[in-house]
């Protein structure tokens, strides 16, 4: 899932919008950005500066000896590096970049994040991609297609994670040189609260008794296959059926189990010695076990209620509501 926000445009002084067209601290990239010169910012890397280093010396060298041998060959290497300076910026210059989706993942996590590069009809090789705090992803952006960069930001807490600001670089073909770009779009991951380990057994369903007993059963009696329904829980596939090729179908059961009657989720009605992030991770771990237990669930929060259902999209949809309860 991908949010994408209105990027704000730099305000204050010029000296504030010149930084922020330096450092591109706010997201207000938006759709496609093209890498132009204005974008690109080329330093000699610590192998390029012993290299130029070494050309000076030479040239001295030369200078106090008189050789000629040295001077053509001093010059010699600082045109291979004044090439090798023009086919760096080249190797950014045109890359186009757009962002892709967002995913999720639980607090203390990290969300993947993808982004789109276009080499513009030129091969691109040695692409590093990377944010503040993830890990590079260096990949080649072929001349004739699209290449996807996935990311990871890390997310301490629930909420919405910013993808943040993203480095492009290369010191390509020879190391001599770091090109790099930045670009900073307002995409939006989602973390949802970290389950509670250990959490006790589900409340009992509406219209059951709560004593221990009743809290004991299964989904009954097999009562045959039907066609495989978008939302189905997993847990109820008839994975032979799929793995001779026959299809996918779903398990229908008769008797009790997960059907016996709605699971309602209340916040108010958890302990109150419980804070609220303890009460949300309790609540992400119920919802959770409803699902691996195919039982429909309803979440009640204090400003939201999640109607009762199943699937995918359900714990989605209820996850999602305890990840930004009390948020902006």
């Amino acid at each position: 899932m991908a949010v994408v926000s209105q990027g704000l445009p730099a305000t204050g002084g010029p000296i504030a919008r010149w930084r922020e067209r330096v450092f591109r601290s706010a997201p207000a990239d938006r759709g496609e950005v093209v890498l132009r010169h204005s974008r690109i910012y080329i330093l000699p890397t610590r192998r390029g500066l012993a290299f130029i280093a070494t050309i000076a010396t030479m040239i001295v060298t030369s200078l106090n000896y008189g050789l000629a041998l040295g001077f053509l060959v001093a010059f010699a290497l600082a045109g291979l590096c004044a090439a090798a300076l023009l086919h760096t910026f080249r190797n950014l210059a045109g890359l186009r970049v757009r962002p892709g989706a967002a995913g999720e993942t639980f607090a203390g996590g990290s969300i993947p994040f993808t982004l789109h590069l276009d080499g513009d009809g030129r091969e691109r090789c040695g692409i590093v991609v990377e944010t503040r705090d993830g890990t590079p992803a260096p990949l080649d952006v072929a001349g004739d297609a699209n290449a996807q960069a996935v990311v990871e930001v890390a997310a301490p807490r629930r909420g919405r994670v910013a993808l943040g600001r993203v480095t492009l670089s290369s010191d390509f073909p020879l190391g001599l040189w770091r090109g790099w770009a930045y670009v900073h779009f307002p995409a939006e991951g989602l973390a949802y609260p970290a389950p509670e380990a250990g959490a006790p057994p589900l409340p009992a369903p509406q219209g059951v008794s709560d004593a221990p007993g009743s809290l004991r059963h299964d989904d009954g009696d097999l009562a045959g296959l039907r066609g495989y329904q978008h939302g189905d829980p997993l847990q109820r596939v008839a994975w032979k059926s799929v793995a001779r090729g026959a299809g996918w179908y779903t398990k229908a059961f008769e008797g009790g189990g997960g059907d016996a009657g709605e699971v309602v989720l209340d916040f108010a009605a958890l302990p109150a010695s419980l804070d609220a992030e303890r009460r949300l991770e309790r609540l992400c771990a119920w919802v959770l076990a409803c699902e691996r237990a195919a039982r429909p669930c309803a979440v009640v929060l204090p400003q939201r209620r999640v109607a009762a259902g199943m699937g995918r999209e359900h714990r989605r949809e209820a996850l999602t509501a305890l990840a930004l309860h009390g948020l902006p």
